[in-house]
């Protein structure tokens, strides 16, 4: 309960600070492109591996099998 609870405030303070850091980018629209730029490559980046993980079968077996 409670570390749901932590992840849940985590992930709040995380939409306020990616919201607070476009509305700086947009402020400073002529050089903010820069930063819309290497926020997308991030985004695009932590997309594949989060779907690259979540589709491999082996990785899966090792967490269910293997004893640590």
């Amino acid at each position: 309960m409670l570390e749901r609870l932590g992840y849940f405030f985590l992930i709040i303070a995380l939409g306020a600070w990616i919201y607070l850091l476009v509305k700086g980018l947009v402020e400073a629209f002529p050089v903010g492109l820069i930063g819309f730029i290497v926020i997308a490559g991030f985004g695009f980046l932590f997309l594949k591996v989060l779907k690259d993980r979540l589709r491999n079968k082996e990785d899966d077996y090792y967490d269910k099998n293997v004893e640590k």
